[in-house]
């Protein structure tokens, strides 16, 4: 998985960062999805002439929207997820850890499954940098 190289090199904080950044371009993708799915209506409906102009834009903005808005979803969840678990239990620092090791299949408790459908049931076994403790981000 890409996010977790780029976790181990440039840190939780970066990547956390960096996917928040990505995440919202791909909103303003759908954004601009919905302005091309409207004026694709706009073009449809004012003669018969631009109809297949119209309709072509409509199905292109309606491709863009559906295709960024579940881009968006994806890698905000992934992200709101594992930022909710990168405290550690122990001191309460947070994003301060570095992966000691992880694994691309469930834990043995199941996990998430919804982390799961998305992100292929990666875990991450972190550690603390501060205060040593160890704990398992799903």
């Amino acid at each position: 998985m890409a996010a977790l190289d780029r976790i181990r090199t440039d840190g939780f904080r970066r990547w956390y960062e960096r996917q928040l950044i990505e995440c919202h371009a791909w909103l303003v993708t759908w954004f601009l999805g919905v302005i091309l799915l409207v004026s694709g209506l706009e073009v449809a409906g004012a003669g018969s002439r631009s109809r297949v102009l119209g309709v072509i834009l409509l199905l292109s903005g309606l491709a863009i929207t559906v295709f960024s808005w579940k881009r968006y979803h994806l890698l905000l969840e992934v992200a709101e997820r594992l930022g909710e678990q990168a405290t550690c239990t122990g001191c309460e620092t947070y994003a301060r850890f570095s992966i000691k090791s992880s694994g691309p299949a469930p834990l043995p408790d199941g996990g998430d499954p919804a982390l799961e459908n998305h992100g292929g049931g990666v875990w991450l076994l972190a550690r603390c940098r501060k205060c040593g403790n160890e704990w398992t981000m799903k």
